[in-house]
């Protein structure tokens, strides 16, 4: 049930640390999309 909760919505990330990537992970384990954004290296 709560698997397809977020189905069809997008989340950008811009996290690095702390709890966002942690949050980030439940949204997409939930349904979500989720698109990750690093800064370049």
């Amino acid at each position: 049930m709560l698997r397809d909760a977020l189905d069809g919505l997008t989340v950008v990330d811009f996290t690095q640390i702390g709890a966002g990537p942690t949050c980030t992970m439940l949204l997409a384990d939930m349904g979500a999309r989720v698109l990750k954004v690093e800064p370049p290296a």
